[in-house]
């Protein structure tokens, strides 16, 4: 690691409770941990935050604060479509978010294998993962951060993770975007501004494009500078989309104020689903007709 930033070892005990099992995951600001809560004898997920550096240093109290405003957000929300925080501890000199633990493939390791999602089963996943984007909102949380790499696809849920960029609405907090986001940052986000529930959607609506097309709206920007100058135009209207055009159309207009809202957006997505023959179950039940016939039709 650079730096010298030292990453948890395995079975290594945090806060006499939580014991490291495996390291699942090590991404750009964080590592991911199987471990098992000794005292509710359960088995966790952890993310072990790591420090961003400045002049080579770890600077603590900036992921310090990025760790309470992750833990702080999601911790208010209870959806299945939302993971679920269960502690915030800084053990070791270092800091820890411990959440529920949840086996599946994020959907872009899913588009990266599949190449793209048949347009049946990415209406399914963009009604799930909007319901807990609504929930999110109608609570007062901003996610900021909404992409393939963050939304989780377990067995029966589609589950938004990485509450680390989020703002709770009205708390004057402000979120810096990151490269590895870029191409599903709203256009105002990329100017300069706050993540909002509008900012949100655009982002919603690039990840749901990503799913049906194998590639976000404006793939050719691999930077915000990139990107900048692509949002002087419109996305390539999408090519696999059939009945989810006017869905994405509708929340990827530059003008905040002309996106689709949620309700709106959900209200087509369940006109969509049911025009293909598959319930809009609410999240955390099983559909009558399993999206997962994606794979075999």
């Amino acid at each position: 690691m650079p730096g010298g930033w030292l990453m948890g070892t395995d079975h290594e005990l945090l806060g006499d409770r939580y014991r490291l099992l495996s390291a699942v995951h090590r991404g750009r600001g964080a590592v991911m941990w199987h471990a098992h809560d000794t005292r509710l004898r359960r088995n966790v997920a952890i993310k072990e935050l790591r420090p961003p550096h400045h002049d080579d240093e770890p600077d603590l109290q900036t992921a310090r604060r990025r760790a309470l405003r992750e833990a702080r957000s999601a911790a208010r929300l209870s959806h299945p479509a939302v993971v679920t925080v269960h502690d915030l501890l800084e053990a070791n000199g270092r800091l820890w978010i411990v959440t529920e633990l949840l086996e599946g493939l994020t959907l872009e390791e899913t588009i990266r294998h599949l190449g793209q999602l048949p347009v049946h089963w990415s209406a399914w996943v963009g009604f799930q993962l909007l319901a807990g984007v609504r929930h999110a909102h109608e609570t007062g949380v901003v996610h900021g951060a909404i992409e393939p790499a963050n939304v989780l696809l377990t067995e029966d849920r589609v589950v938004l993770t990485d509450f680390g960029m989020a703002a709770i609405q009205g708390s004057g907090s402000t979120t810096i975007p990151v490269v590895r986001t870029a191409a599903y940052l709203a256009p105002e986000r990329v100017t300069g501004g706050q993540p909002t529930v509008a900012s949100d959607l655009w982002s919603f609506g690039a990840t749901l494009y990503c799913a049906v097309e194998g590639r976000p709206p404006y793939a050719e920007a691999g930077s915000l500078t990139e990107l900048e100058r692509a949002l002087d135009g419109d996305p390539e209207p999408p090519r696999r989309a059939g009945p989810l055009g006017p869905v994405m159309e509708g929340l990827l207009r530059r003008d905040p104020d002309e996106r689709l809202t949620a309700k709106a957006a959900v209200s087509l997505l369940v006109g969509v689903l049911r025009r293909l023959g598959i319930s809009a179950a609410p999240p955390g039940r099983r559909p009558e007709v399993p999206p997962a016939r994606a794979f075999t039709t």
